[in-house]
């Protein structure tokens, strides 16, 4: 019988996917630094599940790397090794000298992170100016991460609400006479920390999205407009106040700006501007230890790798944190392509997802219960209700890539690469996108390569989470049979620069 013409047609398609094939050369003298980790904020969700009988169980499946029972499964940790705690500026409807703390009605109770400065009359802590009792859910959350061993960052995405034009951290400008008052406040919640709470702050990164000029009030989320000039103003400010408290060791990240472009041009305008900080004229561009941005195009994922090798140079040997990120496909691919080009253009030190667990929608990588007011005091408060294909493709980056492994260049921008020099093993981590198709490692740059290779796939639009088989590697070099929207993860032992 002949074959029909659909048959015909479906072997020309196989025969042509099964010729799309590509060779990934790992070039062992292209090292580009050391990875420091994986992270996430905690700031809403922290909110939404911490001090709950679920934190725990969801601390263990981001900060470790433990399989933990969730839902009808087991689910691998994602290893994350760095968290972002927000620095509140809400109220709880304060009233300060006849002023009330204006809240919308459209601000949800888990995106509301109470603020500790309560008495805009007195700024010293001593005072009882401040309750340190406030935003209990999130610290506790932020515990769970420091003791599973997470570096810790310090935030804000808005100044305490009496600071503000609108009195309210739900959008407006902060006041011109509360800019040194901002400062203070970051640096007072700082020391505090390390002092009370046995937090050791490593960074603290004053702005969030200064000048995208969407923060205007009444906002469904904490923000404020601040000006590159502010901003600039408002660094000298904070490296004094953190100085004063014998926290020079302290970090500034900046600007946590929403786009590579912005970030880029407040970076260049600092390098041109100076402060005073005691009694000595400094730099902005000098007072910022790493550059902080995010890796969107408004609300979308960005896509333009000309800004991020630009940002790269404008940062010179300064490092950056590509420090939020999020979307709501659920199954990830576009997620991993915004990490290998983040890695392979922008070259970031350390990559952080924005808020891992929603309450609905692929934003989060796991939902859980937390959306309505009336979850504040249920018993079932946090329980997890979904877990997205997002999370596993996730997990391909998370739990391969390590804190302290050496990155290392290829000739292709949709592969990862590094070495563990302590494990003397090398992980090669690429996202294979429409076509099935046959892609060869070229290890031949190597003193010496292991015999095998451990191989684990997850498909952003398949069944296939962590799935683990071995290759040979023949020659040293070894090919995967990659399947179409799949994210590949190898390791092979043995391997010698």
């Amino acid at each position: 019988m002949k074959p029909s013409i659909l048959a015909l047609l479906s072997l020309l398609s196989l025969t042509s996917t099964a010729m799309a094939e590509y060779t990934v050369v790992v070039n062992k003298s292209d090292t580009r630094g050391t990875w420091e980790g994986w992270g996430c904020s905690i700031c809403w969700w922290g909110n939404g599940v911490g001090s709950s009988t679920y934190q725990d169980k969801y601390a263990d499946v981001l900060f470790t790397e433990k399989s933990v029972p969730m839902l009808d499964q087991i689910v691998p940790g994602l290893g994350l090794s760095i968290v972002r705690y927000n620095i509140g500026g809400g109220g709880k409807g304060d009233v300060i000298d006849g002023t009330p703390e204006n809240i919308p009605n459209i601000l949800p109770w888990y995106k509301d992170i109470d603020g500790y400065w309560v008495n805009w009359f007195k700024a010293s802590p001593a005072s009882g100016s401040y309750d340190w009792y406030r935003d209990s859910n999130q610290r506790n959350m932020l515990w769970a991460a420091r003791d599973r061993g997470a570096t810790i960052e310090f935030f804000a995405n808005a100044p305490m609400w009496w600071m503000t034009s609108e009195k309210s951290s739900a959008g407006g400008q902060l006041q011109w006479w509360n800019r040194q008052d901002f400062a203070k406040y970051l640096a007072t919640v700082i020391r505090y920390a390390k002092d009370h709470w046995g937090v050791n702050v490593s960074s603290i990164s004053p702005f969030n999205e200064p000048s995208a000029g969407w923060w205007n009030y009444p906002k469904d989320q904490e923000g404020c407009n601040i000006p590159r000039d502010v901003q600039a103003e408002i660094l000298g400010y904070l490296r004094q106040e953190l100085n004063i408290r014998g926290l020079s060791a302290v970090q500034i990240a900046a600007s946590d700006e929403n786009a590579m472009t912005q970030a880029t041009s407040t970076y260049e305008y600092f390098k041109n501007q100076t402060v005073t900080i005691g009694n000595r004229r400094a730099n902005v561009a000098g007072l910022i230890n790493r550059i902080n941005v995010h890796g969107y195009s408004g609300l979308e994922l960005w896509r333009d790798n000309a800004a991020r090798t630009a940002l790269r140079a404008s940062a010179g040997t300064k490092k950056i944190w590509m420090s939020e990120v999020g979307d709501g496909e659920g199954g990830g691919l576009p997620l991993a392509q915004s990490i290998t080009e983040d890695i392979n253009y922008l070259r970031p030190s350390a990559w952080i997802y924005w808020q891992p667990i929603e309450p609905f929608s692929g934003w989060g990588l796991i939902n859980a219960k937390y959306a309505d007011a009336a979850d504040q005091t249920s018993a079932d408060r946090a329980k997890p209700t979904w877990i997205y294909q997002k999370y596993f493709t996730f997990a391909q980056f998370t739990r391969f890539l390590r804190p302290g492994y050496q990155l290392i260049g290829t000739n292709d921008h949709n592969t990862v690469c590094a070495y563990d020099a302590v494990g003397k093993k090398l992980v090669v981590i690429t996202v294979n996108y429409g076509n099935a198709q046959n892609i060869q490692v070229d290890l031949s740059g190597f003193t010496s390569v292991g015999s095998s290779a451990t191989v684990t796939v997850t498909n952003t639009d398949g069944p296939k989470r962590l799935s683990e088989s071995s290759v040979p590697v023949n020659k040293k070099a070894f090919t995967i049979a990659a399947e179409a929207n799949s994210v590949y993860s190898t390791v092979i032992a043995g391997v010698s620069l």
